[in-house]
């Protein structure tokens, strides 16, 4: 007698038997709807800018997607600077619980292939929301962030990957080497853990930057892409943040074009599961061979 496929199934189940790992079927990602190929220009409204979201004063010159550049967010900052209680320009989403963000991307300057003001760069952040406090509630002391970004910072003409953590808007920074061209940075959230890797254009491997232990940050987040430039043009507010957030710089030589080929999100699918413990993975008792291993990558 010949059996179909389907009453063969139907056997297994009736039975108990389990079906194999590769046959079943995986569960939807719940987070793949947040990510953005920038091939159509309606897809902008889908993201939140972090100006308009919290009443700020707009540090973007420049923001497009699929027009100036054909499948592409473009961004140009205004002269501004994430650092301490300082802004920058910022498009995000908001994303809960753990995560991997993977951003490719490249920066330069309006007519080079390096940016000319001295710290502008731009890349993937990660931020606690502030609603409410705009410009009339303001509050030192209040912001909770962390990012991985590349570009120019000092002395002017060196590519340098930034990584940077602030807490209660005290911030501790980072330069290393980087190179001009395509690099796909990435931010691995499990719980308290973040993991910063970047890979070249041409590299199948993740290298990892830093890593960032951070029990502060709430489940939700801000995640998206930030840019920031010329923070010497502003130098007359370096001691008011306030007026540095409020008022347009008078000499601005910002300088700094970003192009965005994609950001994606996904639940991260890694051996450790979400029920890792976050601790393990910021003990650099791990190496980071064995660190990309458990994310998954």
């Amino acid at each position: 007698m010949k059996f179909t496929g389907q009453f063969f199934l139907f056997c297994l189940l009736a039975l108990g038997a389990s079906l194999p790992l590769a046959a079943q079927t995986p569960a939807p990602d719940d987070l793949q709807g947040l990510s953005d190929e920038f091939t159509d220009e309606k897809s902008l409204a889908d993201w939140k800018q972090f100006h308009e979201a919290e009443g700020w004063m707009t540090m973007t010159r420049t923001l497009d997607v699929n027009k100036t550049s054909a499948g592409q967010l473009y961004f140009e900052p205004a002269t501004s600077g994430w650092y301490g209680d300082f802004h920058g320009a910022f498009l995000f989403k908001e994303v809960t619980g753990d995560f991997l963000a993977t951003a490719r991307l490249k920066v330069g300057g309006k007519t080079g292939e390096l940016p000319t003001a001295l710290w502008s760069l731009a890349g993937l952040m990660i931020r606690e929301p502030r609603p409410g406090t705009n410009k009339d509630k303001w509050q030192a002391a209040g912001e909770n962030w962390l990012f991985f970004t590349t570009g120019i910072a000092e002395p002017a003409g060196q590519m340098v990957f930034e990584t940077k953590s602030t807490v209660n808007s005290r911030s501790n920074l980072k330069l290393r080497p980087a190179k001009t061209g395509w690099v796909e940075l990435a931010v691995a959230r499990v719980r308290a853990a973040f993991v910063l890797l970047y890979r070249f254009d041409g590299e199948s491997k993740w290298t990892v930057q830093e890593r960032f232990h951070r029990r502060d940050l709430p489940r939700t987040v801000q995640v998206g892409i930030n840019a920031y430039s010329d923070w010497y043009g502003a130098q007359e507010f370096h001691n008011d943040p306030l007026k540095f957030n409020t008022v347009p710089a008078k000499n601005s030589k910002a300088d700094l074009v970003v192009t965005v080929d994609y950001v994606r999100f996904r639940r991260l699918q890694s051996p450790s599961g979400p029920r890792s413990d976050a601790g393990e993975l910021t003990d650099y008792g791990l190496s980071n061979e064995e660190l990309i291993k458990k994310l998954g990558l």
